[in-house]
């Protein structure tokens, strides 16, 4: 275990030794010339600068933004302070919504696959093969789509439906906790009042990087750690490896990887021993449940000390307002036992609904007909989808992708069955690894281009809307996906309420009530959460998914945002945030000398789903037990700048059952290391 005092000491002669070497000044110089001469960086002219205010799409967490445009050309973007989701900050994805718009990966124009690659199309004859082929699968369609905050799935949704087909939103945490939300009886999603708690705890939750509301969460961790002031709120992040969050939070309670429902249900077993009840029905039930979960068991399967386990239980109960977050360290795939486990943890501490704990939030009013809401999206699995698919259980003989990279980010055996779907089109503004296999690719046009909306992404503890008004003109013969599902729609002649996506957002706006005029103006329509219903604690203390693989080292992430998403690519701009050792694969000294390893070799490591090659880097950042890989790299598409940069982590992973959930998860995986 390692504190934030230490490790700011143990950090302060690195840091001195560094800045006195004059070797990063000299790389820093190179950069900057560098990249000054892209040929596709803005050029600022030497005219009026007007500011428009839009909310991010690529930022997963929605963060606000002002967008600097000149005679229609966007030239910069910088944080919105009036945005309650970042105030001001703005997060390494939502910096780039600009600087990729002119990315040599941007797809210009509709393109279908021949024998020879991909060539160049009309708009005509895309939107023709897309209905042709759409209409001929009625009832062995999917969709599949990656924009979880936004209007546009409900379109994507009425259509699959109306075509008797599966729609799929991505898989991710969000799923994750509306599926154990929906099975304690809650309505709506759930959402974390983290700025009014004055005890935070992450359980796995990457928090302050990368899971939920990221930009919002390091806000609220700055204000209670005044510089120069006391602390106001402790932060303490238990998980493998000491990423970003955990480094500057207060303490860093090492736990393996996949381990946060384990951890909820031994304080809980603590606090229940303590007198500690809960106004729930289900209580008896959860309380006989969690007696099984001594600090010793707990100390067994997850390496939480005993004693670090009884000493977090007594802080979470000194607290006047705790809170705990729990998430898979994959951002996906922990399956609905780890929320269940936290909020049957929070709402022992009296935390749900309480100010600084657990909020619940509504879902959108729906305004596409025949489609459903976001929670109900919800309910399907798209990796359990495509298990079936790959193993002929099911089948599909067209797929329709927007806004996400499957090809890339699911366990390697799945992706490999989106080759055996007759026909696949993605709405993709990259060409990425999903588009580099489609049969039908269509350029969409970015955030900056088009009109677009943000519905209250993932944690945060009251309903925000916002919406996207062009502020650029298009680089690229480009449309929305929302625009061409309309479309392909009125084609198939479907009528689903609306001639453009424009229409959707307006009926959107007044069903919520919100002012149409000011959402245009990039005003943020707000809402309060609202009290939960009577929760059912019974189904709280479930059996996880079984751990897969037979290796002797568990599979641990490493998330840097800068480095890009499941969706995103490395942006040409931030290369020069690269270090060497993002590439590498992490562990500490011990579990080196235990594998026969040492700093700077190259290995490759096995797992259930695949294998992936990397040099090693020694770091005590790293549990023992435990190898850690970069997430965000191994691209085979996108640019010079992103592919082949190191090695593909997702491959390693295999997809198994959570019974008791009917989820699908791969956060617990066991990998074998061999020298390459």
């Amino acid at each position: 275990m390692l504190n934030r005092r230490a490790f700011l000491t143990f950090s302060a002669g690195a840091t001195a030794g560094l800045m006195i070497t004059p070797i990063p000044w000299k790389l820093t110089d190179d950069v900057s010339i560098w990249t000054q001469n892209w040929k596709w960086n803005p050029k600022v002219p030497k005219r009026a600068i007007y500011f428009s205010e839009l909310a991010s799409k690529m930022d997963p967490s929605g963060a606000g933004i002002r967008v600097a445009t000149v005679d229609g050309q966007p030239i910069g973007v910088a944080g919105n302070p009036d945005h309650p989701l970042g105030k001001g900050a703005i997060p390494s994805m939502a910096a780039a919504e600009v600087g990729l718009l002119y990315s040599p990966s941007r797809v210009k124009t509709p393109m279908k696959k021949t024998a020879t690659g991909h060539q160049p199309i009309s708009w005509d004859e895309a939107e023709a093969l897309l209905a042709e082929k759409v209409g001929a699968a009625k009832g062995k369609v999917a969709a599949v789509c990656g924009d979880e905050t936004g209007s546009a799935s409900e379109i994507f949704n009425a259509l699959v439906a109306n075509l008797d087909g599966q729609f799929f939103l991505t898989n991710g945490e969000a799923q994750s906790a509306s599926r154990a939300w929906k099975m304690m009886g809650g309505e709506g999603q759930v959402g974390y009042d983290i700025e009014n708690a004055d005890h935070v705890l992450f359980l796995s939750a990457d928090a302050l990087e990368s899971s939920g509301t990221a930009v919002r969460n390091a806000q609220a961790f700055s204000a209670t750690h005044p510089s120069g002031k006391p602390a106001t709120a402790k932060y303490v992040y238990a998980g493998p490896v000491q990423n970003n969050t955990a480094v500057v939070c207060d303490e860093w309670v090492q736990a393996g990887p996949g381990m946060a429902a384990p951890i909820a249900l031994g304080l809980a077993n603590l606090l229940v021993q303590d007198g500690m009840t809960a106004s729930f029905s289900g209580f008896n039930a959860f309380a006989r449940k969690v007696a099984a979960y001594t600090p010793a068991r707990v100390e067994r399967e997850t390496g939480v000390r005993a004693r670090d386990l009884q000493r977090m239980a007594a802080e979470l109960k000194g607290a006047k307002r705790p809170l705990v977050v729990a998430g898979s360290e994959f951002l996906g795939g922990g399956g609905a036992s780890i929320q269940l486990a936290a909020l049957g943890l929070n709402a022992l501490l009296g935390r749900v609904g309480a100010t600084g704990g657990v909020k619940a939030v509504a879902d959108a009013p729906v305004v596409v007909p025949g489609a459903v809401s976001r929670s109900a999206m919800y309910e399907g699995d798209f990796v359990g989808f495509m298990q079936r698919v790959a193993a002929g259980k099911d089948s599909v003989d067209a797929m329709v992708v927007y806004d996400a990279n499957p090809a890339y980010a699911l366990p390697e055996q799945l992706s490999g069955a989106m080759k055996n779907v007759p026909f696949v089109a993605t709405i993709s503004s990259f060409m990425d690894e999903t588009a580099a296999e489609a049969d039908l690719v269509l350029p969409a046009s970015m955030t900056v281009e088009r009109y677009d909306d943000v519905y209250t992404p993932y944690g945060a503890a009251e309903a925000t809307y916002n919406v996207n008004t062009p502020v650029a003109k298009k680089a690229f013969d480009t449309r929305h996906g929302a625009d061409v599902a309309l479309s392909l729609a009125g084609t198939l002649g479907m009528d689903l309420g609306y001639r453009n996506f424009r229409e959707v957002l307006k009926a959107k706006a007044e069903a919520l009530g919100a002012s149409w005029r000011g959402l245009k103006r990039g005003q943020t329509f707000t809402a309060s959460s609202s009290a939960p219903k009577q929760l059912n604690l019974a189904a709280c203390a479930i059996d996880g998914p079984a751990t897969m693989g037979t290796g002797a080292l568990a599979l641990a992430p490493i998330v840097k945002t800068n480095l890009g998403t499941d969706k995103v690519a490395l942006p040409p701009l931030n290369v020069s945030t690269v270090r060497e050792t993002d590439c590498m694969v992490q562990m500490n000294a011990k579990t080196a000398r235990s594998c026969g390893v040492k700093a700077g070799q190259t290995v490759r490591l096995s797992g259930p789903g695949g294998k992936m090659t990397a040099q090693v880097a020694i770091t005590e950042k790293v549990m023992t037990g435990v190898v850690a890989a970069p997430l965000g790299l191994g691209h085979t598409a996108w640019d010079e700048f992103s592919r082949g940069l190191g090695d593909n982590a997702f491959k390693l992973l295999a997809a198994t059952d959570e019974p008791e959930t009917g989820m699908t998860a791969w956060s617990k995986t066991l990998v074998e290391i061999a020298h390459a």
